[in-house]
């Protein structure tokens, strides 16, 4: 095999690979417990704008609850939903 055909096909699978990487830490699906123990799983990280954590829903649609409302906010994880559930996707 060729030095330099052998190096370019190193070098696309170094790429494809650090862009896999990137594409799969972009969207991080969150859990907001709300006062009442409701679990709403959301589909984009929820950003604090003025008393409302304002996020995305697994269709793309943009949602906010108030802080008044939730209990917590963390990353999503089997042990933090406390039952199994599909993560949402965004569209």
């Amino acid at each position: 095999m060729h030095p330099l055909r052998n190096q370019v096909q190193t070098t696309v699978l170094a790429l494809a690979f650090a862009l896999s990487l990137g594409a799969a830490g972009c969207s991080r699906s969150y859990i907001i417990t709300t006062n009442t123990g409701a679990k709403v799983i959301t589909a984009s990280k929820p950003r604090l704008v003025h008393s409302k954590y304002v996020y995305k829903d697994a269709n793309g649609r943009t949602n906010e609850i108030s802080t008044l409302r939730v209990r917590t906010v963390e990353p999503y994880s089997r042990e933090a939903l406390g039952s199994p559930m599909k993560i949402p996707e965004l569209r």
